[in-house]
């Protein structure tokens, strides 16, 4: 398959073209056992190394005063599995994925984790093509505007956040309150039980293994049904 397509829409012309053909080849293409290091999966080990230092490396420069335990979970959240299938899928990559359709699996270059894969794989390549410089400069535009990504991503994931926001302008900034009802488990692996309060009513109870995940899962399911909770004074 011309893979020239491709390459405009990573925007990096390949000098070794061999290199973004083993980055597309699926596992389940190599017939045999002794050609498997000829797949992408020696690529994708090298890419998601590549990956990450990209991503840290901007984050370091473009957050100067954020700590090291919040910079981890901003890196976490933009080199996650669904995150890198959603650039591939706006890359196109699944459809130059090489695999073998003999087998019981129907189309694996469709599976999100052949399309993760081939992503990290194709990072690998370009890393391997060229220097860090340029596998930076191709990669980071694949993010679009990176900031912007990771506030949509973080709001994404703050249902806490997004509840005090839907809140606020009617009830203040103290009617919400999270209140620890329960918690159960040996000490090395407790479960909470949290019940969410806004005002004197009670919206809603979860779980978790944490506080804060117990917390986050309350207000997400307030969220979820905020239309059928009438909220004092909302």
């Amino acid at each position: 398959m011309d893979q020239s397509e491709l390459q405009l829409k990573l925007g990096y012309q390949f000098k070794d073209e061999s290199l973004l053909v083993q980055s597309l080849t699926h596992p389940s293409y190599m017939v045999k056992a002794e050609d498997e290091e000829s797949s992408n999966q020696r690529l994708e080990f090298l890419g998601d190394a590549v990956l990450e230092l990209i991503i840290s490396e901007f984050l370091y420069e473009r957050f100067p005063n954020i700590r090291e335990g919040m910079l981890t979970q901003f890196r976490s959240t933009l080199v996650k599995g669904s995150i890198l299938v959603e650039l591939a899928d706006e890359l196109n990559i699944s459809s130059y994925i090489r695999v073998n359709q003999s087998g019981s699996e129907a189309s694996p270059e469709q599976l999100p984790s052949s399309k993760e894969d081939a992503l990290e794989a194709i990072v690998g390549a370009i890393f391997l093509d060229s220097d860090f410089p340029t596998v930076r400069r191709v990669v980071l535009p694949w993010y679009g505007d990176l900031t912007e990504r990771l506030n949509e991503l973080n709001e994404a994931h703050n249902p806490k956040g997004q509840l005090q926001e839907r809140l606020q302008p009617s009830l203040g900034n103290n009617q919400i309150q999270y209140k620890v009802i329960k918690e159960s488990g040996p000490s090395h692996a407790k479960v909470f039980e949290v019940e969410l309060m806004v005002g004197d009513r009670s919206c809603s109870k979860a779980s978790g293994k944490s506080k804060k995940e117990a917390e986050e899962q309350a207000a997400r399911e307030v969220l979820l049904a905020f239309e059928s909770f009438k909220f004092p004074n909302a």
